[in-house]
């Protein structure tokens, strides 16, 4: 690491400064992330192929300086220069430390500014939250472009624990690591759980926590992971907040319901702006919260108000100090007039017999509003899928139209590519 970090310096990099650099190999973003914050400068991953114009878009969004080739170990200046000659007046300079793009999972990506500060207190956080220290191997899966992958760098890296790294998720490849490496902490988004758990694979003796995030965990997926032993753990959150605010204190005993996660992390405050009593549009602040969304120079704030960071998620803390996370702010719709809600739909619809994964869409209707569509994976038929919903849904809650698929699309962070699935809608559901 010594080595790499006066390579930074005599090829020019300067504290305060920002490098690009792939997500493969996975060695590679690790090491940069842990020389650049000795230099005091700042990692901006990037998927590895990425088209060279929305490389340059990445820089100049940001005011990147460099990116780095691991070809040739090289740094490579960004021309036209696209970085700041001298920080700006209120810059976040070398406390920045990591710059990552959110998933863009249901619309356009942004990139959120993260410091040292965030990525220490959420690491500290998190590993006693889940007891991952020194004797600990966390096996990492997700791709390091990504919150969920970069955050685990920084658990391990202050644990001083084990790292094992896959370049990519090959769920027979992560069940035979498992047992190889004797692990004992691993983070999945429900796509890759479900997968794992079709391989039939037995989790080892040593897994104490398989931590589950990045869209909600069906009760039918966590009641099959459940039944096969798999010690899960849930948590809430995204890239602004530096990977999770809320997490399970201990392994999932039953399956969950109403939404409920789990305590907050240490330093984390909900603010109920709206006042009442039910779910509201949560609103965070925390030592873990981002800086700002990033732009050209490099200022704080872009994103926040006065600290506080507004999701569109909807949801509070109940009675016994957890948080529940019952939906998104654009959940409910009207059809037909009457209030339907995605997320019950989904839940509902996800009981059918012979259904595997799916997604609910909606469509604008000039006469109902919306009609759903259901996109899905599994061995029950689009009629029978029609004819099961007419018995367990009511009249404005059923789908109107049923699609099939032989997988529903992933984006590279392994969650549900919202945008895809909505095209897959569209060619189904598009006639009145």
């Amino acid at each position: 690491m010594r080595e790499r970090v006066l390579a930074l310096r005599d090829q020019g990099l300067r504290p305060g400064q920002v490098v690009l650099c792939p997500d493969t190999p996975v060695i590679e973003p690790v090491a940069m992330s842990l020389a650049l914050m000795q230099v005091g400068a700042a990692l901006l991953p990037y998927r590895t192929g990425l088209p060279g114009g929305e490389i340059l878009e990445l820089a100049a969004s940001t005011g990147a300086e460099w990116r780095w080739s691991p070809d040739s170990a090289t740094l490579i200046p960004l021309e036209p220069a696209t970085g700041t000659a001298s920080p700006c007046p209120g810059s976040l300079g070398s406390a920045l430390a990591l710059l990552v793009k959110t998933s863009g999972s249901s619309g356009g990506p942004k990139v959120v500014m993260l410091t040292r500060e965030n990525l220490i207190a959420s690491a500290a956080a998190v590993n006693r939250r889940l007891g991952f220290g020194s004797d600990d191997v966390w096996l990492c899966c997700l791709r390091l472009s990504h919150i969920g992958g970069l955050s685990i760098i920084h658990r391990w890296a202050l644990a001083g624990g084990s790292l094992v790294l896959h370049e990519g998720f090959d769920a027979q490849a992560v069940a035979e690591d498992l047992q190889r490496h004797a692990v004992t902490h691993i983070s999945l988004v429900p796509p890759m759980l479900g997968r794992l758990i079709d391989t039939g694979a037995a989790p080892p003796p040593s897994l104490r926590v398989v931590l589950v995030g990045g869209q909600a965990l069906s009760p039918v997926l966590a009641e099959r992971a459940l039944l096969a032993g798999w010690p899960l753990f849930l948590t809430y959150g995204m890239t602004e907040t530096t990977s999770q605010i809320a997490t399970s204190a201990h392994a999932l005993e039953r399956v969950p319901s109403d939404g409920r996660v789990g305590p907050l992390l240490p330093g984390v405050e909900i603010d109920r702006r709206d006042g009442l009593e039910g779910p509201s549009r949560l609103r965070v602040r925390g030592p873990m919260v981002m800086a700002g969304y990033a732009n050209p120079g490099r200022l704080a704030g872009q994103g926040l108000d006065e600290g506080w960071f507004e999701t569109s998620d909807l949801g509070g803390i109940d009675a016994e100090g957890e948080l529940r996370v019952v939906g998104r702010a654009d959940d409910v719709l009207v059809i037909g007039g009457n209030n339907i809600s995605l997320t019950r739909v989904d839940g509902l619809l996800r009981a059918a017999p012979g259904v595997s994964d799916l997604a609910v869409v909606a469509l604008a209707d000039a006469i109902w509003g919306h009609r759903l569509v259901v996109v899905y994976t599994g061995d029950l038929d689009e009629r029978a899928f029609e004819r099961w919903c007419d018995g367990a849904l009511s009249g404005a809650e059923r789908p109107r139209v049923f699609k099939r698929v032989a997988g529903l699309p992933l984006l590279d962070s392994g969650k549900y590519d919202r945008i895809a699935i909505r095209a897959l809608a569209l060619e189904s559901g598009s006639s009145p």
